[in-house]
């Protein structure tokens, strides 16, 4: 076969079965378009290698290898000998397989990684190698960048005085959400050389204390336990909230001391951003019917204009404004929005989201070349932030999340056509998470449910299927590459669940330690108050087993962990108990856990060896979060499923071919190398779909 030139178009928790309908249904007109030139199954689904969630989806789809190979095994991995502490996986150092992009700088071929989760750092100087981004599963300068996150300002005439309301952070990056120890981890010491990043990727946790300090203590080498998931509002569902947020309540009020002439009936209130270290003034105005629907934010009352003038329903452009962190002032941009606003002027509620440093070394350090930066802008503008919390408020989600993404998607496109064009790759491999974000504060509310309200689940299922929509936009900006000889695959990590179950038991959670249920069996025993109740701790001297991250279960065995309980020659027959104990546990009377193996017989799920737990679980189908507890041929409500996608069409590919092969997640990568007739990755352990390639 000729050698092609291949572009992966990845699609973070895009799921087959949605994909599929909304297909049918005559909504995403790109992809059919993709369908019926190219090759997929008939329900276009990919069998998903296990665990589903983010890290080692993506480095299985790049390596052809399963987790128990590359070694990258959750969203976290345990550390090797402490199994309170957790390690980070957003990091090139952990995959332990050869993965597809070496293979083709190998051949000599120019080759661009966008936003690749686990690529980062480069694991190669040459100049046919240009990466971007990798350190965490959003956009390009999502985690490094990022100064400050997003501030919401309540506004009403009802309220007397500025003041902070309650801010709680997701713990581990719960939801795909970028939290501090994440931001801490990767990037503390962005402006330092890129040598020092490795120093400062390691042990990550969260301990007894305040959750923004025991991450700075991670990444200053310290190792503070993992964080103990008491409360699921301390986890995923957190995101479904507006808490991981700044907050304020500001009151509105009539105009004082303008520097200009203002309009009839304007009030005056303050948009708060900088954790309240700065607050800009600003103006609610009427339209010419007499309702409140604009506002205009200033950076001072002595300016004449506005640096933001917004109405209801739009979703500002990016600015460029000083954010104040720490002792420092910082260029940034960020966008604003208005999320409520009452025609009578009673309230309103504006967005200031995340702000990403346009000054500092922070801005190209996850560019290499770090003159792709300047390249990129160039082409397509500055780098936009995509947002996606608080699924309980649709405004949030309306009129803050999708014009985001909407805008981030566009400029995605944009960036990495111009890059293609005037840098002259032969290989792209690229990475887009607005269906996983945007999934991650909106499915559960896409079910109604009493412990919501009976919250509306059309509303929320619109939602998804708008960014279902924005995805098939995006997509069909690459189509026109396959009239100029190149060949397009699009897949994804996993898919994304509705749960049929209300409530979702202690077990399961990706990216903290796990208590419930194993307190509940009296495997990890808690340490005690003065009175003998439970407080924030383990007590090891007592505790048996822990479960740490998503699907994995640890001995505390004596010889290998820290604070070991349970006798080496004890540790099969204890196995036995505490997989027993799992299949009897029972929520709202029904089994939760579908499947648990010992570490050994798990290798048959890909999943075993050193950097996996001595038990590996999967929840039953039903108890399931978005994704990550789950086995890959899981089904939810809504016709959701969490498999994995496929769909390739272009150079080298069947055109009109409905497959009837099993495509698995470890065939992407050895299929790329096929179709530019190059080596596979050295520890691949899949095979190209020969089915779907032409001869």
């Amino acid at each position: 076969m000729n050698s092609k030139k291949v572009i992966v178009l990845g699609i973070d928790g895009m799921d087959p079965k949605m994909t599929k309908r909304l297909v049918d249904e005559g909504k995403l007109p790109h992809l059919k378009k993709m369908i019926e030139l190219g090759s997929a199954r008939k329900d276009l689904v990919m069998l998903g290698a296990q665990p589903t969630i983010t890290p080692p989806m993506w480095t299985t789809l790049s390596t052809g290898a399963y987790p128990m190979t590359h070694g990258v095994t959750c969203y976290w991995n345990s550390h090797p000998s402490d199994i309170g502490k957790i390690v980070n996986n957003f990091n090139s150092a952990q995959v332990k397989a050869e993965q597809i992009w070496e293979c083709t700088v190998k051949a000599d071929k120019k080759t661009l990684v966008w936003t690749w989760p686990c690529s980062w750092p480069p694991i190669s100087d040459s100049d046919n190698l240009h990466i971007v981004g990798g350190l965490v599963p959003l956009g390009p300068n999502a985690g490094v960048s990022v100064v400050e996150d997003e501030h919401i300002t309540y506004a009403s005439a009802e309220c007397k005085e500025i003041r902070n309301r309650l801010h709680v952070e997701s713990k581990g990056g719960a939801g795909c959400v970028m939290t501090e120890d994440m931001k801490e981890s990767n990037a503390a010491f962005a402006p330092q050389s890129r040598s020092d990043l490795l120093k400062s990727m390691t042990e990550v946790s969260v301990g007894d204390g305040d959750w923004q300090e025991t991450a700075r203590e991670a990444a200053s080498g310290k190792t503070p336990d993992a964080w103990l998931l008491l409360d699921h509002l301390e986890g995923e569902e957190n995101g479904e909230t507006d808490r991981p947020c700044f907050n304020f309540d500001s009151p509105i009020k009539e105009p004082k001391n303008w520097g200009h002439e203002l309009p009839d009936g304007a009030k005056e209130f303050t948009v708060i951003v900088s954790k309240g270290l700065k607050r800009y003034p600003a103006l609610l105005l009427k339209n010419e019917g007499g309702e409140y629907n604009e506002v205009e934010i200033y950076g001072s009352k002595k300016d004449e204009k506005p640096f933001v003038a917004i109405k209801e329903g739009e979703f500002y452009p990016l600015v460029i404004t000083d954010v104040i962190t720490g002792e420092e002032k910082v260029e940034t941009t960020r966008h604003f929005a208005i999320l409520r606003i009452d025609h009578e002027g009673k309230f309103v509620t504006i967005s200031a989201g995340s702000a990403l440093d346009i000054e500092t070394g922070r801005k190209d350090f996850n560019w290499s070349p770090q003159s792709l930066y300047q390249q990129t802008i160039e082409i397509a503008g500055l780098v936009p932030c995509a947002v996606a919390l608080g699924g309980g408020y649709p405004e949030m989600i309306s009129r803050r999340s999708l014009p985001s993404w909407d805008v981030f998607n566009k400029w995605q496109a944009k960036a990495l056509l111009g890059l293609i064009e005037a840098n002259e790759y032969e290989a792209v491999f690229t990475h887009n998470h607005a269906c996983d974000h945007i999934g991650h504060p909106c499915w559960r509310w896409a079910k109604t449910r009493a412990k919501y309200g009976y919250n509306d689940e059309k509303v929320y299922q619109g939602f998804l299927e708008e960014i279902y929509c924005q995805v098939d936009e995006y997509i069909g900006e690459f189509l026109p590459l396959i009239d100029k000889g190149w060949a397009i695959i699009v897949t994804s990590d996993h898919g994304l669940l509705c749960s049929e179950e209300d409530e979702l038991p202690f077990l399961g959670e990706g990216f903290v330690m796990n208590i419930g249920v194993l307190r509940d069996l009296g495997y990890t025993v808690m340490k005690k108050d003065a009175n003998g109740n439970d407080i924030r701790g383990i007590d090891w001297t007592k505790t048996k087993a822990v479960a740490p991250r998503g699907n994995h279960i640890y001995i505390n065995l004596k010889g290998r962990n820290p604070y070991g309980s349970v006798e080496p020659a004890d540790k099969y027959e204890l196995e036995r108990k505490i997989i027993d104990d799992l299949y009897s546990y029972r929520l709202d009377g029904k089994r939760i856990v579908n499947i648990a193996l010992r570490n050994k017989d798990a290798a048959v799920l890909g999943m075993s060896g050193p950097e996996c737990g001595d038990i590996i679980y999967f929840l039953e189908e039903g108890f399931n979060r978005l994704h990550g507890d789950a086995l890959s041929t899981t089904e939810g409500y809504f016709g959701t499923s969490v498999s994995p996608i496929f769909i390739a069409a272009g150079a080298g590919i069947k055109k009109g071919c409905e497959t009837e092969r099993v495509i698995r997640e470890v065939d992407v990568a050895p299929t790329v190398a096929t179709l530019m007739n190059i080596d596979m990755p050295a520890q691949c352990e899949g095979a190209p779909v020969y089915q779907i390639l032409e001869k």
